[in-house]
């Protein structure tokens, strides 16, 4: 079923922009390949911020049409795949969540697993290797942004800040787009809800370090983006935000 003429190329935006900002949105659609029936249960999970980041690829596309940049974005949901996480992470391809069984994740061959993982999680991230390498080779050397976005309460406690600047290596990155987005009277903290130093930034930290460019990863909170009119109201000052990064 897997391999039965299906799409399995990466969502690409711009692909031939000459901007030195290249965005990413690992999380981007909560849709499974043709085929696939999901149950009731299974179609709410998938609906959810378990199955996708809500916002965030509609929220990219915003920023990306503004500063005119390349934007990559998974095809599937992260509970077919998981484009943020490594390859030896147990929730690469999950067989539950929320305590609901994902039928389509049951019972997987080594082969069938293998099949998938090459299909999309290697077309995407050989996606973004093309893409830096075209930039490069253009004498720019871009900063790589993920976007993503969290919910606004875990575990039964509020998460009361708008966004969270992710980073690792490139402090003085971060500290300069937390400065813009608090210019824009945003609620900032750095690492939160999930930290940049503890591998959970997979995705751009990869290919950062691979092509040592600056990353970062950009968490929103799902409140502010979960209609398109908060989109639309917000992503203006999030691009005025991006644009204060050096070379951007």
């Amino acid at each position: 079923m897997e391999q039965q003429n299906l799409n399995f190329e990466p969502v690409v935006l711009r692909p031939r922009s000459a901007s030195n900002l290249l965005l990413t949105c690992e999380h981007s659609n909560g849709r499974l390949p043709g085929g696939i029936r999901p149950t009731r249960e299974e179609r709410l999970i998938l609906a959810s911020h378990h199955g996708i980041d809500i916002g965030a690829w509609d929220l990219t596309r915003e920023i990306a049409a503004r500063l005119s940049s390349t934007a990559l974005g998974g095809r599937y949901s992260r509970l077919w795949v998981d484009l943020n996480r490594d390859k030896g992470d147990p929730e690469l391809v999950r067989e539950e969540a929320e305590g609901v069984l994902l039928g389509w994740n049951r019972n997987l061959t080594t082969r069938d697993r293998k099949a998938r993982i090459q299909s999309v999680y290697d077309r995407y991230h050989h996606e973004i290797d093309g893409q830096i390498q075209r930039l490069l080779a253009g004498n720019l050397r871009p900063v790589l942004l993920s976007i993503h976005s969290f919910t606004s309460r875990w575990n039964g406690r509020a998460r009361d800040f708008d966004c969270g600047v992710l980073y690792d290596r490139h402090g003085s990155h971060a500290r300069v787009l937390a400065a813009g987005l608090r210019q824009e009277n945003l609620t900032v903290k750095y690492n939160a809800p999930y930290s940049g130093k503890l591998g959970m930034m997979y995705s751009v930290e990869r290919h950062g370090f691979a092509h040592n460019l600056p990353c970062l990863e950009l968490e929103l909170n799902q409140s502010r983006i979960d209609t398109s009119s908060k989109i639309a109201k917000l992503a203006p000052a999030i691009t005025r935000a991006i644009r204060r990064l050096p070379t951007v």
